[in-house]
């Protein structure tokens, strides 16, 4: 072995070794929609299926849009027989799990539409992770939900 074969494994191995290292994996976002609402609502409500196909864990932490003034992170909730919204905090995806943002549950809260809206149109919406990566995805207007 010369000192060229040499060089030429060890830049091999340092190549394979960024590969093995650097995280390509992201979460997904599956099935996106936002409920159609009538004309001048001043909010409106997002969801979709959030999948975790990665080995390591996955923290959201806010939602972001061009779309609204004050995109937020709700979860529906029942306490003394009475529905109530409430922020829904860090959101947190163990390796391999699914998390359904769906009417009646945790859901995007969509305040203040800095356009009109009606069905047929796209809305833009970015999940925050905690690690600063930011997921796209194009929302459709809908008035029911897309069938898995």
């Amino acid at each position: 072995m010369n000192a060229r074969d040499l060089c030429l494994g060890f830049a091999l191995i340092a190549l394979s070794s960024v590969a093995v290292a650097e995280p390509g994996c992201r979460p997904l976002v599956e099935r996106p929609w936002v409920r159609a609402a009538p004309p001048g609502a001043a909010a409106l409500a997002g969801y979709l299926v959030l999948r975790n196909p990665c080995d390591a864990v996955v923290e959201v932490v806010d939602v972001e849009s061009l779309d609204f003034g004050a995109p937020m992170i709700h979860r529906t909730e029942e306490i003394d027989g009475i529905s109530r919204m409430r922020e829904a905090g860090r959101l947190v995806l163990a390796p391999g799990e699914s998390l359904a943002f769906e009417p009646g549950g945790l859901h995007l809260m969509l305040m203040k539409p800095l356009r009109p809206l009606s069905e047929g149109d796209v809305v833009r919406i970015r999940l925050v992770l905690a690690d600063g990566r930011r997921l796209y995805a194009e929302y459709p207007v809908r008035r029911e939900a897309p069938v898995p």
